[in-house]
């Protein structure tokens, strides 16, 4: 059986690293409610926009906790598989990894060969879960070639890009004459609603 001591001694180092990242951060801080790093009694009169920053901070402290949960959950699985004396079998295959891959990133359970396999094969399992949703964006509330009645994504576009519109105006740069210097002669000029909505 082969000997794993750099291994097992560089595992238990890592876990007391996370573990007291863990707790001298307070979990990033994620034991305190977070009214507690605002401030604040109460949250509800505040517009989200207030406090946009705190909570992309709280979010970004979760993600940290959590990565490091997840890696102190792959520590104790390679600690228990060097007890257990599978340490160094490749999970799929079932082949001994090379001790310089071991070397180089002593949690890995698998060879480079079926590593490669693996992420082929599950290549979007580095996606946020939310994407598998949000495919393929308006097509999947496109109702406009149905008998449908309802505010679909095509619409909700349509509405959104009237509001870059501005009623009775051209912009300067669409109709503008120039004088033999470039200068503009006439940047901005009035017209009627109804001669703006022909000339879209």
């Amino acid at each position: 059986m082969p000997d794993w001591d750099r291994q097992r001694s560089w595992l238990e180092e890592e876990r007391e690293r996370v573990r007291s990242r863990l707790m001298y951060s307070g979990q990033y801080g994620l034991d305190d409610p977070m009214r507690d790093e605002l401030g604040e009694l109460s949250l509800y009169d505040n517009h989200p926009a207030d406090i946009g920053s705190e909570l992309f901070e709280r979010e970004k402290d979760l993600a940290l906790r959590d990565a490091d949960k997840l890696r102190l959950q792959n520590i104790e699985r390679a600690l228990a598989a060097i007890a257990a004396g599978t340490y160094g079998t490749c999970e799929r295959c079932g082949q001994a990894i090379p001790a310089e891959r071991l070397e180089a990133y002593p949690l890995t359970t698998m060879c480079v060969k079926c590593k490669r396999r693996d992420e082929q094969e599950h290549a979007d399992r580095e996606r946020p879960v939310e994407e598998a949703l949000l495919y393929p964006g308006f097509a999947r509330t496109d109702t406009d070639g149905t008998s449908a009645g309802v505010f679909d994504g095509e619409d909700a576009w349509q509405a959104v890009e009237r509001f870059n519109r501005r009623s009775g105006y051209i912009h300067m740069y669409e109709e503008s004459t120039y004088d033999e210097d470039g200068g503009i002669v006439d940047p901005v000029e009035r017209i009627s609603d109804e001669e703006y909505r022909d000339q879209l």
